[in-house]
């Protein structure tokens, strides 16, 4: 199988080297196309067959990926454990890096509690946060609570005074609440693709985290994303 890989990620050079190791050749036209969160598939179907298959790449061109005649690669729930898993270290680390107390000493909202949100306040949770989880979804709010955590709603928001704020909802929703830092500086660590938040809030600092396991742990997410690919080749 000829593999194409684009972008910039710290992944992509052991991934490319579990491929060879696996027989598969990096050469044009490509049968397999490997994209970095950020990079387009449009750039290049000059270099890929009819029948592409597609992993990663901007999520909001799947639907046009698709009606182009060529297939994306979806993830699994395991292997988006895994990655979540992966990226909550990586949030763990950067929250420690970005802010002067320790985090057993800190207040944490985790926002969205699906695979990643899960994950984010099972160890910032273990590592001795006060984790609140906030999410409107009925059946995540019963889960948490389940689990041993603090859960409200997201209306409920609004006071972020001294807190680490982890977004893994993939939508505008701090843009709809009245939410203010009143007396302490907060911190926003957004691992979500679309950002939770587009204004400017006096006191809250935003740190953009995506693709976290490229930054903090590449040898074992390539090794996943390796894993997932041939695992749903096998499936074609």
């Amino acid at each position: 199988m000829n593999f194409l890989i684009y972008g910039e990620d710290c992944r992509h050079a052991v991934l490319t080297d579990l491929l060879q190791q696996a027989g598969h050749i990096r050469k044009a036209p490509a049968d397999l196309l490997i994209l970095s969160p950020k990079e387009s598939f449009s750039a290049h179907t000059d270099v890929i067959k009819n029948n592409c298959l597609i992993w990663g790449g901007i999520p909001s061109e799947t639907t046009v990926l698709q009606h182009a005649g060529y297939r994306k690669i979806s993830q699994s729930d395991a292997f988006r454990i895994k990655n979540s898993v992966y990226t909550a270290e990586g949030a763990v680390a950067l929250a420690i890096n970005e802010t002067t107390t320790a985090l057993c000493e800190n207040a944490v909202y985790v926002l969205g509690y699906g695979f990643l949100g899960k994950e984010c306040a099972r160890l910032f949770a273990a590592l001795g946060a006060a984790v609140t989880v906030y999410t409107e979804n009925p059946e995540e709010l019963a889960t948490a609570v389940q689990k041993g955590f603090s859960a409200k709603k997201l209306t409920e928001l609004s006071k972020l005074d001294g807190t680490v704020i982890i977004n893994t909802i993939p939508a505008p929703i701090l843009d709809r609440l009245p939410v203010l830092c009143h007396t302490a500086p907060a911190l926003l660590i957004e691992l979500a693709s679309v950002p939770c938040l587009t204004r400017d809030i006096t006191g809250l600092r935003v740190v953009p985290a995506g693709a976290l396991p490229s930054r903090f742990s590449p040898k074992s997410a390539a090794k996943l994303i390796f894993d997932e690919i041939i695992e749903q080749i096998k499936k074609e």
